[in-house]
């Protein structure tokens, strides 16, 4: 595994931000939705054999799965794909170790918490010293729970490496992409670390998600209401 760097950056103890896709897909969302509303520069990527060898393209361009898009007060890690569990690990060393030489101010790796009704976000650490200094009463520790993948792993390895890390989890139903979420995600970040970034297209993205779910749920109980005569089943 390597980083494979396209531009070389001097950083000013930036903030760095991790979303890679988990429940909800909300972490991997915000980061995008940051990187593009912000007009990140892409920096660099990972590279491994085990990472699924997909490109996406953008206006004509591939780019490989696992990008790094910085400017100097603020690093963000991307990825398109889900990361293979035996590279969480390996993976984590590598980026809290390159994180130290950069000399983080703060790490946020985000996550999604399942829930039925979803309406909070949570803060979760490693470190009980990171913890006080993020939770407030707005947003405070989660009291019980679980986090897997990277976010998990690289808030634990950049703690274990004196790098303050914590993670930020929000509610999500968990079911389907969900940028209501990720808006909420990000709205959280705008409050505690200034980004000002715009949430506008996201919540719009989730109304018409919503709309959609609704006009499916519409349809599926006309089907369901019609007489057996009307809708036959055969063998």
């Amino acid at each position: 595994m390597e980083y494979v760097s396209k531009k070389e950056i001097k950083y000013k103890e930036p903030l760095v931000i991790s979303g890679f896709p988990g429940i909800g897909l909300v972490g991997s969302i915000a980061s995008y939705h940051l990187l593009k509303n912000l007009k990140m520069e892409y920096v660099g990527y990972i590279e491994d054999p085990m990472i699924p060898e997909i490109m996406i393209v953008e206006e004509g361009i591939a780019y490989p799965p696992v990008r790094v898009y910085a400017r100097d007060d603020l690093v963000i890690f991307f990825s398109d794909v889900m990361i293979p569990p035996e590279l969480v690990y390996p993976m984590s060393v590598m980026i809290s170790d390159r994180l130290k030489e950069i000399n983080p101010k703060m790490v946020v790796t985000l996550e999604g918490f399942a829930s039925m009704t979803p309406e909070k976000s949570f803060w979760v650490s490693s470190s009980e010293k990171i913890l006080n200094s993020v939770k407030d009463e707005e947003i405070p520790a989660l009291q019980l729970g679980m986090i897997g993948g990277i976010s998990g792993a690289l808030m634990k390895c950049c703690n274990d490496r004196d790098i303050p890390a914590a993670c930020l989890i929000t509610e999500t139903v968990g079911l389907r992409p969900d940028p209501r979420g990720a808006s909420k995600i990000i709205e959280n970040l705008n409050k505690k670390y200034n980004l000002n970034a715009d949430t506008e297209e996201l919540i719009k993205e989730a109304e018409n998600i919503e709309e959609k779910m609704k006009s499916l749920a519409k349809e599926h109980a006309k089907l369901m209401s019609k007489p057996k005569t009307e809708n036959p089943m055969y063998m």
